[in-house]
C-alpha cells in the first residue's frame, strides 16, 4: 500500500515538473521577438470582398482606409451570409444610403466633428485652403468619378466613387443606360484582346503595358463594340511616352484617338485629339494639367460625330470628326525607338452607355 502511494507521488511530481517546463518554455518563446512577415505574405483584410468586387482593389476610399488598417467589415459588418450567398440575394449587414453617409463617417474614432456638432463637415478638414479651392473649382460640376458637386455634397462625392460597378458579361452589350460598368476587372485581360509587340499584364491589380524590343508598340482592344458612351480611365505613365486611346475602331477604319504624350511641333500635350488622315484636330496647350509623377484621369464623351475630352477634371475641348459610328476601344502605345523604357499603368477603366435622352 505504502509502495503504491510512493509510486503515485513520483508520478504526480513528474507531471507537475512537465507542466512547469511547458509553461516556462511558453513564457520564453512569448518573450522572443517574432519575425515580421514580408509584405507579400501579410493577410489582406479585404481579400474576401475582392473575390466578387475586384474594383474595390483600386477604389480610392477602400485603398486609403485599408492603408490605415480599416477594412470593409469595419463599416459594413462581417456580412457572413452575404459572402456565402452565391445567388447574390443577401445584402451586407450594413448599407448606407446617400443621406446616411455623412453620419456614418462621423465616428469619434474616425472623423470626429468639432465643437458640439454631430456630423463631420467641410469645416472639420485640416487643410481648409485646399478644401476651399477644391469646392470653388468643382461646385455645380461633374467630377471624373461621375458625381455632381453641390453645397450639400457628401463624402463619397469628393472622395473616390465607392459604389459597386457591375462588370459587363454580356459579350455584345455594355450595361444598361445610366449604369457605369468596369471594363477592366483588376484580375486578368478578360474582355480585351492584345495586338502588336506590347507586353500587356496585370500586376498588383493594375493593367501594365511595356513596349517591346526597340520600342515597338501595339494596342489592347476591347472585345465589346461601343457606339455612344462616356469613358473614363485612370492611368500613370513612365515618361517619355507616346500612348493613346482609340475611341472607335471597326476593322481597319479608325476614329479619333486621345493622345498621351508631350509633342514639340506643334506644341501639344496629353488630352489632345488626333484624327487619322487629318492629324491633330484638337491640341491641349496646357502642360501643367498632367501629373508626371502620379495618377491622371482622362474622361471622354463620344456622341455621334462629336468627341469631347477632359483631363483631371479640366475640359480640353470638343471636335466633330468622321469615322465609324460604332467600334472597339483601344489602349495604344506608338512604336518609337527612343521610348524603350515607356510604360503605361492603368488603374481603372469605366464606361457608361448614353441613354436615349442623352443621345438626343
Amino acid at each position: 500500500m505504502r509502495s503504491n502511494n510512493r509510486t503515485n507521488s513520483y508520478l504526480m511530481g513528474g507531471f507537475l515538473i512537465l507542466v512547469a517546463s511547458v509553461c516556462l518554455l511558453a513564457v520564453c518563446l512569448a518573450g522572443e521577438p517574432q519575425a515580421e512577415k514580408p509584405d507579400d505574405q501579410k493577410p489582406d483584410g479585404n481579400s474576401k470582398c475582392y473575390v466578387c468586387h475586384p474594383i474595390l482593389k483600386t477604389e480610392e476610399i477602400t485603398t486609403v482606409h485599408l492603408d490605415i488598417g480599416i477594412t470593409c467589415d469595419e463599416c459594413h459588418g462581417p456580412s457572413i451570409e452575404h459572402m456565402h450567398d452565391e445567388m447574390l440575394m443577401t445584402k451586407p449587414d450594413l448599407l448606407f444610403g446617400r443621406s446616411e453617409v455623412q453620419k456614418m463617417c462621423s465616428n469619434p474614432t474616425c472623423h470626429k466633428p468639432g465643437g458640439d456638432r454631430q456630423v463631420y463637415s467641410r469645416q472639420d478638414h485640416k487643410d481648409q485652403a485646399a478644401v476651399k479651392e477644391f469646392h470653388e473649382k468643382w461646385l455645380h460640376r461633374v467630377r471624373p468619378n461621375g458625381r455632381f458637386i453641390t453645397i450639400k455634397s457628401v463624402c463619397t462625392d469628393c472622395h473616390g466613387t465607392h459604389n459597386i460597378v457591375e462588370e459587363d458579361e454580356t459579350g455584345s452589350e455594355y450595361g444598361q443606360s445610366g449604369n457605369w460598368i468596369t471594363a477592366f476587372n483588376g484580375r486578368d485581360l478578360t474582355g480585351w484582346r492584345p495586338s502588336g509587340d506590347i507586353s500587356w499584364a496585370v500586376k498588383r491589380s493594375r493593367l501594365v503595358a511595356e513596349v517591346g524590343p526597340d520600342g515597338k508598340g501595339g494596342t489592347l482592344w476591347t472585345d465589346v463594340v461601343y457606339e455612344d458612351y462616356l469613358f473614363t480611365m485612370t492611368f500613370q505613365a513612365t515618361w517619355p511616352i507616346h500612348a493613346g486611346i482609340w475611341l472607335r475602331a471597326e476593322g481597319s477604319e479608325r476614329g479619333p484617338r486621345i493622345e498621351i504624350f508631350e509633342n514639340k511641333k506643334p506644341a501639344s500635350f496629353t488630352g489632345s485629339i488626333w484624327v487619322p488622315g487629318k492629324g491633330l484636330a484638337l491640341a491641349n496647350l496646357r502642360q501643367d494639367l498632367v501629373d508626371r509623377e502620379s495618377w491622371n484621369t482622362i474622361s471622354v464623351k463620344v456622341q455621334g460625330k462629336r468627341f469631347q475630352v477632359w483631363l483631371n477634371g479640366e475640359e480640353i475641348g470638343a471636335i466633330r470628326a468622321e469615322g465609324p459610328v460604332k467600334g472597339k476601344i483601344g489602349l495604344h502605345i506608338e512604336t518609337n525607338p527612343l521610348y524603350k523604357a515607356a510604360k503605361l499603368s492603368v488603374r481603372e477603366v469605366l464606361i457608361r452607355k448614353l441613354s436615349k435622352d442623352e443621345q438626343k
